[in-house]
């Protein structure tokens, strides 16, 4: 017999209701004015409630800044799996591609909420300090977890073009040659792999992660107005993500005429 869940009691639903609206004004802040403008006065007074009444919902800024962080990770993974999910499941590569083409989409269109979470100092949105090694991340700590659950999205999808094979693929993956690595490198780069879903061996390991970084850098460049080529930013990411591709072991040459056959 499958069990049957209790709906949320009245007094439960209203809580949930009144930290849904605590965090879209948060978040209606931080559009309007930035990460800093973020502020629990100026939250209960447009609520009409008292700067003391908030604390029965955050313990304070900080869990507040965690929380809209989460919200926006899982937002933004959404987004990434829907425009993915209109790709056959055989299709890893082109919902590879997709998904980075998807996370610029949805930086460029939420440059705030983007700022807030990859290159903000503001407590409650920053996962690693100075100093802060990998394996001291604690994987159910928000913000931490739910960025996790983003970049598993591109973990997954890469875990699985390696593990597929040639046929399914359309080509030969080719192993990528990485620079000479410290053991403390390569142990960082194979764990920050791992949590993410990516099996793969090192040398894949090291050009998923700097994928990643090339993928971020030239994101953030465009958000924040640093690109040169600002005109031509999606013909720009287009042509890094096939050099990167490269990169990665993948034949986009091959791949492409594969499809067309």
């Amino acid at each position: 017999m499958e069990s049957v869940t209790s709906p949320p009691s009245r007094r439960d639903q209203q809580r949930a209701d009144t930290i849904a609206q605590i965090k879209a004004v948060a978040r209606d802040q931080l559009t309007t004015a930035g990460p800093a403008a973020i502020s629990l006065r100026a939250i209960a007074r447009t609520m009409g409630m008292s700067a003391p009444a908030l604390y029965r919902y955050f313990p304070g800024l900080d869990a507040l800044v965690t929380a809209l962080c989460a919200d926006l990770y899982d937002e933004l993974r959404r987004f990434m799996v829907a425009r993915c999910d209109t790709l056959p499941e055989t299709d890893m590569i082109g919902r590879l591609l997709t998904a980075a083409r998807g996370f610029r989409l949805w930086a460029v269109r939420h440059r705030p909420e983007f700022t807030l979470m990859f290159a903000s100092l503001v407590p409650g949105a920053v996962i690693a300090g100075p100093g802060c090694h990998s394996r001291d991340l604690d994987p159910e700590q928000e913000p931490y977890a739910s960025m996790r659950r983003f970049s598993q999205v591109f973990g997954d999808m890469f875990h699985k073009v390696f593990h597929q094979s040639d046929a399914e693929r359309g080509f030969t993956l080719r192993t990528p040659q990485p620079p000479p690595m410290t053991p403390g490198l390569r142990e960082e780069i194979q764990r920050c792999a791992t949590a993410i879903g990516a099996d793969v061996p090192i040398e894949f390991g090291y050009a998923f992660h700097s994928f990643w970084i090339r993928l971020y850098g030239l994101v953030a460049m465009e958000v924040f107005g640093q690109l040169p080529v600002v005109q031509e930013a999606e013909a720009l990411l287009d042509a890094e993500l096939h050099d990167m591709a490269g990169q990665l072991g993948l034949n986009l040459t091959e791949f492409t005429a594969s499809r067309a056959d």
